[in-house]
């Protein structure tokens, strides 16, 4: 309940099937509210996943931080009613780990944004499959007196493409006969998790040299790129046992190494970033995959304070871990013998593309 006169904060937040949602909260609410009361509205349980994201009005991407109050995270945002995007966060390392219909749903349509914005690019034949079980979860078995010549010609997965692969996925759509929707998902993860670039997030960085590069952050630790989406070539991996600290320093991300056994002396990495905040949003990215991904505690704030990230900042992981959501899951499993829950699929005929700043180029 609001008080009388009580400044209401207006909240529009764009789902990833191009739906939305409108939320009002009170002025001093956290960013743990908001992001509750969407879960709720989504009936999601596997919530650490997901995230909403805002752009302040330098068009830089931001994470809404759980526990600040929301206004003041909103400082630089100067358009209302604010707006949120409702994105995935954290990929998954392996579909097995996701126990809820739901949660592979939503996890799908954030892949298949990545897939049509080129920022998880694979070859040809495989988006043909992977097209081929979106239509099967959309249309169901194929049926050549409904499903007449031109049935996918405005469907978003298909358009821009030459007739040929649309060939391909309309036989590939006639071999998925009998899959329901949640079998659709569950085959599509199979493939897209096995992609090069499947749950990296990239941000646009430079070496000493001023060279552009691409900086990967992800489950498995830093990964350096070149070149531009989607033809990016790997130059280098850090895994996360291979470094000693990470570091921020106004524009400077600085990764200290441990040393390997023939070196001597210690070695720091430094990647320029071409705003403070830009930097800022990258160090918390390392925390948070660190956090969810490498502890080997279950409970809250499992590494949030781990001495890797040596930095003044207030900023803490505060969700739960990939192992503790994995146990989450199996208690749920065991208690019923569904681990399905009911929602809402909406029709992909309205599903475009734009990954909201999945990576900004202006970087």
């Amino acid at each position: 309940m609001f008080k009388r006169n009580e400044e209401v904060l207006e909240c529009h937040i764009e789902l990833l099937d191009n739906s939305n949602l409108q939320i009002d909260l009170p002025r001093n609410a956290t960013g743990q509210v908001l992001v509750d009361r969407t879960y709720q509205l989504l009936n999601l349980t596997e919530t650490d996943y997901f995230g909403l994201r805002y752009y302040d009005q330098k068009e830089q991407p931001h994470w809404v931080d759980h526990e600040k109050v929301l206004r003041k995270q909103l400082k630089q945002v100067k358009r209302k009613p604010y707006t949120f995007y409702f994105m995935v966060k954290l990929y998954p390392l392996h579909p097995s780990y996701l126990f809820e219909e739901v949660t592979r749903y939503f996890v799908s349509l954030q892949i298949r944004r990545d897939v049509m914005d080129g920022f998880l690019p694979c070859l040809e034949e495989t988006q043909a499959i992977l097209a081929g079980y979106i239509v099967q979860g959309e249309f169901g078995d194929y049926d050549p007196t409904e499903h007449t010549p031109g049935y996918l010609d405005e469907y978003p997965f298909v358009q821009d493409k030459l007739p040929e692969f649309l060939s391909r996925v309309i036989e590939h759509h006639k071999k998925n006969k009998g899959l329901t929707p949640g079998h659709c998902d569950r085959r599509f993860l199979d493939i897209a998790y096995r992609l090069p670039l499947y749950g990296i997030d990239m941000h646009t960085v430079m070496d000493y040299n001023s060279i552009p590069l691409f900086l990967g952050v992800s489950g498995n630790g830093i990964t350096v790129y070149s070149g531009e989406l989607p033809d990016v070539v790997q130059l280098n991996n850090f895994p996360w046992v291979r470094v000693s600290a990470i570091k921020y320093k106004n524009k400077n991300l600085i990764l200290d190494m441990v040393p390997s056994h023939d070196q001597e002396y210690d070695e720091s990495i430094i990647f320029q970033i071409h705003s403070r905040t830009a930097c800022k949003e990258l160090w918390k990215s390392c925390v948070e995959h660190h956090a969810f991904f490498r502890s080997l505690r279950s409970d809250r704030r499992a590494s949030s304070t781990n001495f890797l990230f040596r930095r003044g900042s207030t900023f803490r992981y505060s969700g739960r871990t990939q192992l503790k959501l994995l146990e989450d899951g199996v208690l749920r499993s065991q208690r019923r013998r569904s681990s399905s829950q009911k929602f809402e699929r909406l029709s992909q005929h309205r599903f475009s593309g734009h990954s909201h700043g999945k990576v900004d180029q202006r970087k």
